[in-house]
């Protein structure tokens, strides 16, 4: 594994700030969040409002502390500092190349907004970009690292680029089996991939509300599948496929910027952190 550092690839962080109000996915409730610029090697950090401490939780794998249904981060010292549903966020910062961010959440989730990656990148696209001097710092995987359960798995592979193989396999006949690959450099993350949707279906809708999950899904924000049909439209024949690679994105984006590829089958968040968390093992281990 090594460091890389590319001329003219440098940090970035928003010309201003960004305010972003919608409803949570799981918990439902109203939210609120501010997109706040930060100085170079900040990283993104996240940290609540409505806490009397405010504890900043930087958004890196060995910060995630649950894995049920999103990624949600929090401090390991007090265990009521949790902030949850950050992978579309953290996609969407990664696919508008932004570096140095704090992210200011009025509660315990931020905005789920229309279940994609898009809102989020297009505000900040809006906003723009401020270049900063430091240069970007690239993780190079120089040898393969997996993580697996049963029938799913993902691995990360050296490679020159980014990129992203994902085969998705459901049991259901609206889903089935679809396979697409993302790669940086070649294919553009705005149009192919931020605007793919979270999905689910209906028959597992009040178990999950019995769990006190997606009390926020609703058809603005979620695809929800039938036993035959989709009740919503799809933005992309293959949404489902797509959407699981914008999951990718996001739960990598806790490692910074990295050059690799990874193939996933049937992977979710648990895998993905797994394998963040390994990859991160390997970048202190070349930091000490």
């Amino acid at each position: 594994m090594t460091y890389l550092f590319i001329e003219k690839e440098h940090q970035h962080t928003l010309k201003k700030e960004i305010i972003v109000e919608g409803i949570s996915l799981h918990t439902g409730e109203d939210a609120r969040i501010i997109l706040k610029p930060a100085p170079p090697q900040t990283g993104i950090v996240l940290y609540r409002s409505d806490l009397d401490q405010t504890v900043k939780i930087p958004a890196e794998p060995f910060s995630v502390v649950s894995l049920v249904r999103n990624t949600t981060i929090g401090s390991r010292e007090n265990e009521n500092v949790r902030i949850s549903t950050i992978e579309h966020l953290m996609a969407a910062l990664w696919g508008a190349g932004v570096d140095n961010l704090e992210v200011e959440v009025s509660g315990p989730e931020i905005p789920v907004i229309d279940g994609s990656a898009y809102p989020y990148y297009q505000k900040i696209i809006d906003a723009g970009l401020e270049k900063q001097q430091a240069k970007r710092r690239f993780f190079k995987i120089e040898e393969a690292l997996f993580a697996r359960e049963e029938s799913s798995y993902i691995t990360i592979l050296p490679y020159q680029g980014f990129k992203i193989s994902y085969t998705l396999d459901y049991d259901h006949p609206v889903v089935g089996t679809s396979f697409f690959e993302f790669e940086e450099s070649k294919d553009n993350f705005a149009a192919e991939i931020s605007k793919a949707r979270t999905f689910g279906f209906a028959s597992e809708v009040e178990k999950l509300h019995e769990q006190g999950l997606a009390l926020g899904g609703s058809l603005d924000n979620a695809v929800l599948i039938e036993k035959d049909k989709t009740v919503n439209p799809l933005r992309f024949e293959n949404e489902f496929v797509r959407h699981k690679i914008l999951d990718v994105i996001g739960d990598m984006a806790l490692n910074g910027r990295i050059k690799g590829h990874i193939i996933a089958v049937k992977s979710g968040h648990r895998l993905h952190v797994n394998l963040a968390r390994k990859i991160r093992e390997k970048m202190l281990e070349e930091e000490n």
